[in-house]
């Protein structure tokens, strides 16, 4: 074959090309950013419009039917959906397959900003446009929990969002659970009243002075100072001294007709770590960063900070998608290392440790030329990727085993190692293509897969494609040329002329040892006896097909994902129209201490003799909540809801027993909890195939409903 015979002749230039593979590969494989998930677009663009204090039906004439009456004459929309609730509009805008995401993001702003003159004049922000990227789902979600109060967690949790914001490769850190600050002037209407101010002149005092101004320059000798006059109130104390009127030729403070608060804002939102107050940081990446870099960086920026924390303040990780990874990516590595030793200690046997060796090459030189050629197209180690370079390790030396293999038997029977290796490739090489296109075309379908679901298992054949054409490049160029440089025969045999190579290459190869005799005993009678055989497998084809009815039946439940204990549960809450802050915690509450299951109270959280959890079930690792009253539209591709009670299982290979049982054990304990309906939706992997909501979850419902207290 004319490419395997040019390597040979050109072997110099072969090992350099090896060496840069070598050094390439290595690189693009250390610095090949790793990822949790494929970088998939969804086709759904979400509009949230808030609206303060409106009943649902005001929110659907005034502003739902507005916008998706702007929405609908669209290109490429699928479907238009809508939620109205109290304060709240928020519509999902499905296009169809294929769609570029930006432009129809850029198109849906665009039609939103239309009908923002039919909108009610009084709204204090515009309409959020927002799409849904999976790579930008949270990465990590850490619970900030102790007993120095609110303020303390709140200040510990801003000065760690700073730090983890300059993590390179984060997009964006959000801290739930905590109030923010707040600086309250309360006014005595009478005092204000007595001196004749109004409230809007007292304002606009206020803004007008917590305020710094330019003064302009200063010329000193050769330099030029800026001068800046400050004004911004550093306490609030300040505050008490704020001049905001006059009455009878007297100035008038601030504190003669009003009340400074150090306070915070209104409560929207808490969280609990184990039935303790806690304060949750999340963590999110862009797209195509390296995960693993991302969560080692974070990790350190925690252990760095917390001595300087108050005494009982502890900080628990709640989600950390890195794990599974690293883990994948240990595997990769094991297996690739695996592979080495099992392919020499195989091949020893038959060609010698040297032969071993050559054929060994096949997996690390393969593996790196797939490196370089994943990077060229912006593919990341993701989950997927890493799962296919897995699958594609058994099937790196085929190709290898053969050619070496020919190239070896042409040397025993005399041939010199650069003849051996051209004719030996050549005679081979045309199979050998053969078998890997057949392979290829096997996978090659999967490219063509519509979907969410096709574009994020799209990663699956492309892999495999390149890494298979990556082994067979290695295996009729780098392979036969390493071999006309280093191989050796075993035997020492008879040199023979150019001329007598085609003879010598066409020698049978003798049958030598139980296991070939047996083989070619079974195989002289198999040609001897056709029709038999085939009868014989027809009739086990028969007999096989007649097995699986009759153990399976006709039809088979078929899901794209296995079913797996899960590494955790949410207990989603679907709370009733106009439910408070107070009204939801109390719901989640309950259910905390259902799952808790040690009595009422904090205490009901404290390890038992049979677990050493936070609960008396024994899977059960951590149990935290999360309630909030403006539930906005994040979450909807999300497996819980925003007001929910999480619990995270003990991993794998610390349960005592299935994780299945425990859920059913939840369930069977939150049955008689009432005011909300309430879900339990088991932690499932891969992308969402539905609709925007749990779908992709596994779900067990308790439905128990009841009204509002009056």
């Amino acid at each position: 074959m004319i490419i395997s015979d040019l390597a040979v002749k050109k072997s110099i230039s072969v090992l350099v090309l090896a060496a840069l593979i070598l050094v390439m590969g290595t690189y693009s494989y250390l610095t090949l950013p790793r990822e949790a998930e494929p970088d998939i677009s969804i086709p759904h663009i979400f509009v949230s419009t808030a609206y303060r204090g409106v009943a649902p039906g005001d929110i659907e004439n005034a502003i739902t039917i507005e916008i998706e009456n702007k929405l609908k004459s669209l290109d490429g929309v699928k479907n238009v959906k809508s939620v109205s609730s109290e304060g709240e509009s928020l519509i999902d805008v499905e296009f169809t397959t294929g769609v570029d995401i930006d432009d129809a993001l850029r198109k849906v702003k665009d039609k939103v900003d239309e009908a923002k003159g039919e909108l009610p004049t009084d709204l204090e922000d515009d309409p959020y446009v927002f799409e849904v990227n999976i790579s930008e789902m949270p990465i990590l979600i850490f619970s900030l929990a102790g007993t120095c109060g609110e303020r303390c967690l709140k200040e510990i949790a801003d000065d760690l969002e700073d730090e983890i914001e300059g993590v390179p490769g984060v997009l964006d850190v959000e801290i739930t659970g905590a109030r923010e600050r707040e600086i309250r002037i309360e006014f005595f209407p009478e005092k204000l009243a007595y001196y004749g101010l109004s409230i809007p002149a007292v304002q606009a005092a206020v803004q007008g002075e917590n305020s710094n101004t330019s003064g302009g320059a200063l010329h000193m000798g050769d330099g030029k100072f800026q001068v800046r006059v400050p004004g911004e109130f550093a306490t609030p104390e300040e505050l008490y001294g704020l001049v905001i009127g006059t009455h009878d030729g007297q100035p008038v403070y601030a504190r003669d007709v009003s009340q400074v608060l150090d306070t915070f804002k209104e409560e929207t939102s808490r969280s609990r770590l184990n039935g303790l107050p806690a304060v949750n940081i999340v963590v999110k990446k862009r797209s195509g960063e390296n995960i693993i870099a991302i969560a080692d960086a974070v990790e350190d920026i925690l252990q760095k900070n917390q001595p300087g924390w108050p005494g009982g303040t502890s900080i628990t990780k709640v989600l950390d998608k890195s794990k599974d990874t690293k883990n994948m990516v240990a595997d990769l590595e094991n297996n690739i290392l695996s592979g080495l030793v099992l392919v020499v200690v195989v091949i020893f046997f038959a060609m010698g440790i040297r032969n071993a060796l050559l054929v060994s090459m096949a997996i690390p030189f393969s593996m790196l030329l797939s490196f370089t050629v994943l990077q060229v197209m912006g593919i990341t180690l993701n989950m997927i990727v890493l799962f296919s370079l897995t699958l594609a390790l058994g099937m790196l030396v085929d190709n290898a085993i053969v050619i070496i293999e020919n190239i070896y038997r042409f040397m025993e029977q005399g041939v010199g190692r650069v003849e051996a290796a051209m004719k030996g490739t050549s005679e081979v090489a045309m199979p050998v293509i053969g078998s890997t296109l057949t392979t290829l075309a096997v996978f090659s379908p999967m490219l063509f897969w519509p979907g969410i679901m096709g574009e994020f298992m799209g990663y699956l054949p492309l892999t495999l494609i390149v890494t298979l054409s990556s082994s067979l490049f290695v295996a009729l160029v780098i392979n036969p040329a390493l071999a006309s440089l280093f191989m050796k025969s075993a035997e020492q045999v008879r040199s023979v002329s150019s001329a007598e190579v085609e003879a010598a290459g066409e020698q049978p190869v003798t049958i030598q040892g139980p296991l070939l005799r047996t083989y070619a005993w079974l195989l002289r009678f198999s040609l001897a006896h056709p029709f038999a055989l085939i009868a014989a497998a027809v009739f086990l084809l028969v007999f096989m097909v007649q097995g699986w009815l009759l153990a399976v039946g006709i039809e088979k439940p078929v899901e794209f994902f296995p079913d797996i204990e899960p590494k955790g549960i949410y207990v989603n809450t679907d709370m009733p129209e106009g439910a408070d802050l107070k009204y939801i915690d109390r719901i989640l509450r309950q259910i905390e201490e259902a799952v808790a299951g040690n009595g009422r109270g904090e205490k009901s959280f404290a390890p038992t003799e049979a677990s050493t959890g936070p609960s008396d079930l024994p899977n059960v690792k951590i149990i935290y909540s999360r309630a909030v009253t403006s539930t906005g539209g994040g979450s909807a591709f999300e497996p819980n809801t925003p007001n929910h009670v999480g619990i995270r299982f003990i991993d794998l290979e610390d349960r005592s027993r299935s994780t299945y049982d425990t859920v059913e054990e939840i369930r069977k304990r939150i049955s008689n909890i009432a005011g909300a309906k309430i879900t339990v939706a088991m932690e499932a992997e891969g992308p969402p195939t539905g609709e925007p909501s749990i779908s992709r979850s596994a779900v067990i419902t308790s439905l128990c409903s009841a009204p509002l207290p009056g």
